[in-house]
């Protein structure tokens, strides 16, 4: 379980997050939505200290930590737990897709060589990638190297995947296998927090929808209230503008 509680984040006099909780159990699939500079991403990064909190606190592994006051072990063992996937990738282009992975394997969690390789051959496989293992990123498509750094983040077993908008960047056709790499990994139990755009994905494969706006949570609940009938009226505006078939006449 993982738990966020009370996280407020500004950037000089521009407050981006005010308050914002969240409880995450084993097996969730969280899909974060909102309006851009709602502060749903500088959520997401908050958890695992890609960028610093003001206020706040997380609970991980039955571990409490005060956000504001992280001690270098501390960030290193939230990091151990968590895994990230970047909207824009973030491979190194001088490395070759198997190679990706091996980093955070052997440099960083300095797992022997040869169990690596079989940790890094499994993830590939799982996203469908092995064959292409030898690849530089500039020769994958960026389906492909959204999938690289899937396998990436599951290949150290993490106790949560954050995905931070990762098809935002992909052209529309090469969407639909990273989502179905993601919808894979939900039903094989995986923990996952998603920001996302993408609709149907929040509809059909999370089991919980969470809505910023203003750098608060503005509602959350089940998909199947959330989408159907939402309770406040800023989140039915938001639908209604995204969704084709939401009613109109239901959010005047």
């Amino acid at each position: 379980m993982i738990e966020v509680k009370g996280i407020k984040k500004a950037f000089g006099d521009k407050v981006v997050l005010d308050g914002g909780s969240l409880k995450v159990n084993q097996g969730d699939v969280v899909v974060i939505l909102g309006p851009s500079g709602s502060g749903k991403t500088t959520f997401l990064r908050c958890i695992n200290h890609l960028e610093t909190v003001d206020e706040g606190e997380l609970v991980l592994s039955g571990k409490d930590y005060s956000l504001a006051q992280l001690s270098r072990q501390d960030i290193l063992e939230i990091r151990r737990k968590t895994a990230f996937v970047f909207q824009n990738y973030s491979l190194f282009n001088n490395k070759t897709a198997l190679e990706n992975i091996l980093e955070g394997l052997v440099i960083a969690r300095k797992v022997p060589k040869d169990e690596a390789l079989k940790i890094a051959e499994t993830a590939l496989t799982k996203v469908g990638l092995w064959d292409h293992k030898d690849k530089y990123p500039h020769q994958l498509s960026g389906g492909q190297q959204q999938r690289v750094g899937i396998a990436r983040a599951i290949a150290v077993k993490p106790e949560v995947i954050l995905f931070d908008e990762p098809t935002s960047a992909l052209d529309p056709e090469l969407v639909g296998d990273v989502l179905q790499v993601m919808k894979t990994l939900a039903e094989e139990g995986i923990t996952m927090i998603v920001v996302t755009h993408e609709m149907t994905f929040a509809k059909d494969v999370a089991n919980h929808v969470v809505f910023f706006d203003g750098g608060k949570i503005v509602e959350e609940g089940h998909p199947s209230d959330f989408f159907t009938s939402p309770k406040e009226m800023r989140t039915r505006q938001f639908l209604a503008r995204i969704l084709p078939d939401f009613a109109i006449d239901y959010v005047l």
